[in-house]
């Protein structure tokens, strides 16, 4: 409720009000224009009037006068009005804005800098319409009791999200959280305490995962919008971090509550390329989560949520394969090319699963599920332990000098352990550090350079080789490249196999063994499947391959075979 501040009077508007039913002049500048003229001019000119009749000269004289006189006094009459509606326009200017923003909701930019009583008229109004501009977005677009933008705003907000999406080529997600039963909160704890619990709610949700926009679209559900986004494993990933973020108890009064959650969610632009259209299957996709038993999300797609139960089953056994000792190491032979017919150097480290059911199941399936999972963690240090132990059989057994390359992944890379652990694994299995390679990618590096220079130089000082996959594939900086401790770079495959035909690949090959040599650095190629690309890479200047064209990746049993054949005479 407003009052009127004591002491400070309204004038009054009696003239105002007398003036405003006048039929003519209609504006407000009008009638101030008429009342100045009436008020100066009438009794001036009346005046001369007077003087002039009585005055003793003749008609002719009084005539010029009057004439001249006029003349001034239209003139005067002139500049002053013009002058008094100059005076006038800074009050018209606050009058239009004002209407335009009421009728257009187009904020007003009116001049603050004025310090009489037009200039603080024009500053406070501008004040007081941003003010009320604030107050109409604030209620119109978002939630009062969570203070998150509302499904208006969400749906203002993904619209512009589409567009983008649609101008760069790039996919989002909307996701559709449901706290199951909240209403039953309410009901027990009373409306006062469930509202306490759905902020709570809200504020836990918003914090602990990172969204474009989380919005608050119905009495107890969310939406979150994520753009752009990588593939469906990041959907997911969301997802589950949705879900487990409501794991922790709230405490409410000593008592512990656990509310439960579903999420439905819609891609762009497989399943729609409207707002709404997105917003609707998300609600369907939710629909279906819901009616699956609680803590579960669901795609609209049927192919989506196809894939994600593959995921989750594949999760499961997967957590479980290396203790039923499912999980295999095959070995892909490295040839160097120096030597008549080509030495066997090393082997790559490949894994592999052998499911009890499905039989072999592709690396490019599980190995992303690891990853995302953190199943990689574990996975990597067995990997790590049986390459090394089984390469120091092999030099017990006589393959001196075979060195194993392992692959380290983005997360084991993240592990502040990794150097302890690849010197533990070193000491524990006997191995010579000279005979370990450790491949990692481009992308690695580039996160964290000066981290990344760090790590690798603790390899070489432990005298473990260090080599570079998929070189070309990345974005590393060449002003980085030559600062990082490396003595292989590997080309990636997808270069190779278009040499010598595609002149494209045959560039960015010879630049790359170009690069590596005045680096001083080693080239391996990857996927060498053919005689015609060795010879052509053998020209260039690279001399150590690894594919297809000198030997399969295979089991350990098979790869002594390998070798001891290539070494025979």
């Amino acid at each position: 409720m407003t009052t009127q501040t004591p002491g400070r009077k309204i004038p009054k508007l009696q003239v105002y009000s007398f003036l405003a039913r006048l039929k003519l002049p209609q504006s407000y500048l009008g009638k101030i224009m008429l009342v100045a003229f009436i008020g100066t001019h009438i009794p001036l000119l009346t005046l001369f009037f007077y003087a002039i009749a009585s005055a003793n000269i003749d008609l002719e004289i009084k005539v010029r006068i009057l004439v001249v006189a006029l003349i001034a006094t239209l003139i005067g009459t002139g500049i002053t009005l013009f002058t008094l509606q100059q005076l006038l326009s800074p009050i018209r200017a606050t009058f239009l804005s004002l209407r335009h923003y009421l009728e257009k909701s187009v904020l007003p930019n009116l001049p603050t800098e004025f310090k009489d009583e037009v200039g603080i008229l024009m500053s406070d109004t501008m004040y007081a319409i941003a003010k009320l501009d604030e107050s109409i977005h604030q209620l119109k677009n978002y939630d009062p009791l969570t203070a998150l933008p509302n499904r208006d705003f969400l749906q203002y907000r993904l619209e512009e999200a589409i567009a983008l999406a649609q101008r760069e080529h790039t996919i989002l997600a909307i996701l559709l959280l449901d706290i199951k039963d909240f209403s039953s909160y309410n009901n027990s704890l009373g409306q006062d305490k469930g509202d306490w619990l759905l902020r709570q709610i809200a504020r836990r949700l918003d914090q602990g995962d990172s969204c474009h926009l989380m919005a608050r679209v119905g009495s107890d559900e969310f939406g979150f919008l994520y753009s752009p986004i990588q593939g469906i494993e990041q959907v997911i990933q969301h997802s589950q971090t949705l879900i487990n973020l409501l794991a922790e108890p709230f405490i409410l009064e000593s008592e512990k509550l656990y509310p439960t959650a579903n999420v439905g969610i819609a891609i762009y632009p497989s399943d729609g390329e409207q707002a709404e259209d997105l917003l609707t299957h998300a609600d369907t996709a939710l629909r279906s989560a819901k009616a699956a038993g609680v803590g579960n999300y669901h795609f609209y797609s049927s192919e989506m949520t196809e894939q994600l139960r593959r995921r989750l089953a594949l999760e499961r056994d997967l957590r479980s394969a290396l203790e039923r000792e499912e999980l295999e190491l095959f070995y892909q032979p490295q040839i160097d090319y120096h030597t008549d017919g080509g030495d066997c150097m090393g082997a790559e480290v490949l894994l592999r699963w052998r499911h009890p059911q499905e039989g072999f199941i592709s690396p490019g399936e599980f190995i992303p599920v690891a990853e995302m999972s953190g199943l990689i963690i574990p996975i990597g240090e067995w990997v790590l332990q049986k390459a090394c132990q089984q390469n120091h059989l092999w030099q017990l057994g006589g393959l001196h000098g075979l060195r194993v390359a392992v692959n380290l992944s983005a997360l084991q890379f993240q592990q502040p352990n990794l150097v302890e652990l690849v010197a533990t694994t070193l000491e524990n299995t006997h191995h010579n550090p000279d005979l370990l390679e450790l491949e990692i990618t481009e992308g690695l590096l580039m996160n964290d350079v000066q981290s990344a220079i760090k790590i690798l130089q603790s390899f070489r000082d432990l005298g473990v080789t260090v080599a570079l996959d998929d070189f070309g594939t990345g974005y590393s900086s060449l002003s980085y490249l030559k600062r990082f401790p490396l003595n292989f770079l590997k080309i990636d495959q997808s270069f190779v196999r278009g040499i010598p035909q595609d002149s494209n690949d045959t560039a960015i090959v010879r630049s790359v063994i170009a690069l590596a040599q005045s680096l001083q650095l080693d080239v391996i190629a990857e996927g060498v499947e053919t005689a015609e690309q060795a010879t052509f890479l053998h020209n260039l200047g690279c001399h150590k391959f690894q594919g297809y064209y000198f030997g399969r990746p295979m089991p350990a049993l098979e790869f002594t075979r390998f070798w001891e054949a290539r070494q025979a005479p």
